[in-house]
């Protein structure tokens, strides 16, 4: 059944851009505050220490030297490693898109806090719930974006996750350039805030990861969400499945693939080499786009 290869559906693509956004918001916050450092820190402007001036309500700038700069930097990777280390709980429990809403109620929560703090301890607190949603979200995106892809093109979907950061990095250095003012930089924090927001309201209308739904014994809704995420050349109409029944998305020589898959999602692709890795022509296009988008992230000056 050749015709019947997978591809992914306009709302397949639509769901895996929805994915890469905590991709994007990791990003946006490692380099969300080089840009903004001047201002943020009172540097960039004639005011003391006692004499700053008030804009609706919050300070124009927070005092810190450079070394509490670094502190309110580095909590960042912090609230990272606190992240990690509970996704996996969340993605078991609670689903792929489960934690994919955690990460982005933690943007939501910690970018807003940011955005309208007026003292050195709540832009800590800001930054650090920042780290946890970007650490969430580093552990659910790579895997969601697996789950969902069509396995022919799950290479070329993977290193999304890559150009995703390296776009929100890139972003928040061209958003600094024009927003690095007294009355502007909360604006690059308060966007971040906005657009997890809308990630979040649109968050029902997403279908959880096939897989994660066929470990859970839920068939039915494991069908009706591959029916939106994957497009089938020339298949005939189809049932939902039972227990007993083989999923009538795919064909035959597809099925007993996909459900491995689904099963062991860490184990369905072998390990690869550096010279195969050099070598072989299906990686060479991905090996292209993550040396670009490595190279884009060198010249926004940015390293992590």
């Amino acid at each position: 059944m050749a015709g019947n290869t997978h591809s992914f559906t306009g709302y397949g693509w639509i769901a895996c851009l929805w994915i890469l956004v905590v991709s994007f918001q990791y990003g946006y916050h490692i380099s969300a505050l080089n840009q903004i450092q001047a201002v943020l820190t009172c540097r960039g402007t004639d005011t003391t220490d006692t004499d700053i001036p008030i804009q609706h309500g919050l300070p124009t700038c927070i005092p810190m030297s450079d070394a509490t700069f670094s502190v309110v930097t580095a909590v960042y990777t912090v609230g990272g490693l606190l992240g990690s280390l509970f996704a996996n709980v969340i993605m078991d429990r609670w689903g792929r898109k489960g934690a994919v809403r955690a990460s982005s109620a933690m943007f939501v929560l910690g970018s807003g806090i940011m955005g309208i703090s007026a003292s050195l301890t709540a832009l800590i607190i800001g930054r650090i719930l920042v780290g946890i949603g970007a650490g969430f979200g580093l552990c659910v995106g790579p895997i969601f974006l697996s789950e969902i892809a069509p396995t022919k093109i799950q290479g070329a979907v993977g290193v999304l996750t890559q150009f995703a950061i390296v776009v929100g990095i890139m972003m928040t250095q061209a958003m600094g350039l024009q927003l690095a003012t007294p009355h502007q930089w909360r604006i690059v924090l308060l966007f971040s805030a906005a657009l997890s927001l809308a990630q979040l309201l649109l968050s029902p209308f997403i279908v959880e990861s096939p897989t994660w739904l066929h470990r859970r014994g839920l068939l039915q809704d494991k069908a009706a969400a591959a029916r939106r995420l994957w497009s089938i050349g020339d298949s005939p109409s189809v049932d939902f499945p039972t227990e007993s029944s083989s999923d009538p998305l795919l064909g035959p020589e597809e099925v007993d693939v996909e459900i491995q898959r689904a099963k062991d999602p860490e184990d369905h692709q072998a390990s690869v080499s550096l010279p195969q890795l050099l070598t072989a022509p299906e990686l060479r296009k991905p090996l292209v786009i993550v040396c670009f988008s490595m190279l884009c992230q060198q010249l926004s000056g940015t390293q992590h």
